[in-house]
């Protein structure tokens, strides 16, 4: 766990921080560029967003051949007031599935989201 949130835009802590979690890994890791890139997936404006929660594992399909599970780099952000910060940075197993990135969205982004659904 992160002594304190950071900022997605502090590239300099953000990569320190990735540096700490990752070690010495060179498969399945992440960079600022790729975490800005997952949130920037988010389509719903800033204003709603207050609140919401991102979790990302890098989660990959393997063959079934593979003995053991490699790891990955996780980590978990939260939106305040229009802003991404990472809440938290480690490394463990990679899920054996499809979906890497989960999103817990804010009451404002649901709503958001039914409103902007029901237009045509």
């Amino acid at each position: 766990m992160l002594e304190k949130r950071i900022n997605v835009t502090n590239t300099k802590k953000l990569e320190e921080a990735i540096k700490k979690a990752e070690g010495r890994a060179t498969a399945r890791t992440v960079d600022v560029r790729s975490i800005i890139l997952c949130l920037d997936l988010i389509k719903v404006p800033k204003a709603r967003l207050n609140g919401t929660k991102v979790e990302y594992d890098g989660g990959e399909k393997f063959p079934n051949a593979y003995k053991y599970r490699p790891e990955s780099t996780h980590w978990k952000a939260e939106n305040v007031n229009g802003r991404w910060y990472i809440t938290d940075i480690w490394r463990d197993t990679c899920p054996n599935r499809n979906t890497s990135m989960y999103v817990e969205y804010s009451e404002a982004a649901k709503a958001w989201i039914l409103e902007e659904a029901s237009k045509f």
